[in-house]
């Protein structure tokens, strides 16, 4: 038999094709069974097959695992969070969820019962199946630590991905009295409540400026020009010499009219004799040296003028 068919699905499930699938396209078991011993197939769970041409994935891993199961399930906890780029872990480790009717036995998968996994709480990530990033955020706080989930969440919102309103509806949406996970992100939502992309931006710059021995900047600073007319508010400063850090979230990229507000407000603040330097969230978030360089060079070069100016 022409295996073209089945080679041309599999290529759009990461080289895996299931047992139905195959049988659908006109396989038999014995063809299968042949294929397996002719080392063209390898068994990866009952029932779904890889084509061992290709590379195992990470992807490939978690959408045999689902295909495994069936239609009600998904990636979630920290394979979600890995695939949404929250949070990392191990390759191997397989992490999904699957309502509670359902019970297979997946050797190296962990799998989580929940009677609350539906279309609402899932989407497609490269062909896999995956909770949302709220959703995610939810989950992660039945398997790793307050300061972790914290972390995740504060990555989430500076890319973007998500809000603290989501978030909060789906911590709302899920919770119940026993539900691991809820109080976690319940904490983090509460102490986040005011302004969370300062705060979490003031926390991320203190953290990188702090490993480098530099002063922390005043977060969201409003600068006023000589009539005391605003101006704009920066993400940090040190006013005194008059240096500015803007830090640029994925999301300002998408919207001309802020895009160029912000390019308007940056050439005000330079004509009023500021200095601006702009970076990006992910720069911040990984706590780049290349960031703290760049502000230690300026930050001597602005104290050693201003200590002249005073001198003078």
């Amino acid at each position: 038999m022409d295996d073209r068919k089945a080679m041309e699905l599999a290529a759009t499930q990461h080289s895996l094709i299931t047992l139905d699938q195959a049988r659908d396209l006109g396989l038999s078991r014995r063809q299968i069974q042949h294929r397996l011993n002719e080392d063209v197939l390898a068994r990866v769970h009952k029932g779904v097959y890889r084509y061992t041409s290709a590379p195992e994935t990470r992807e490939q891993h978690l959408l045999a695992a689902c295909l495994a199961v069936g239609s009600h399930s998904a990636a979630s906890h920290r394979s979600a969070s890995a695939v949404h780029g929250l949070w990392l872990v191990p390759a191997d480790l397989i992490e999904i969820s699957l309502g509670r009717s359902q019970s297979p036995k997946l050797q190296g998968v962990r799998m989580h019962r929940l009677g609350d996994l539906n279309e609402r709480w899932t989407l497609r990530v490269n062909g896999v199946p995956i909770t949302t990033p709220a959703r995610t955020l939810v989950d992660l706080g039945a398997v790793l630590p307050l300061g972790s989930v914290g972390r995740a969440l504060d990555r989430a919102i500076g890319r973007n991905l998500t809000t603290l309103a989501e978030v909060r509806a789906a911590m709302n949406a899920v919770a119940r009295q026993g539900r691991a996970g809820v109080g976690v992100i319940r904490r983090l939502l509460a102490e986040r409540r005011n302004d969370p992309r300062g705060t979490i931006l003031e926390m991320r710059m203190a953290t990188l400026l702090r490993r480098h021995a530099l002063p922390t900047p005043v977060p969201q600073h409003t600068v006023l020009d000589g009539r005391g007319q605003f101006v704009g508010c920066v993400d940090l400063a040190y006013p005194e010499m008059k240096y500015a850090i803007e830090v640029d979230g994925y999301e300002f990229h998408t919207a001309l009219r802020e895009f160029r507000h912000d390019r308007v407000r940056q050439n005000d603040l330079v004509d009023l004799g500021w200095t601006v330097h702009r970076f990006t969230w992910n720069d911040v978030d990984q706590l780049s040296p290349r960031v703290a360089d760049r502000v230690r060079r300026r930050h001597l070069e602005l104290l050693g003028t201003l200590e002249h100016a005073r001198g003078a």
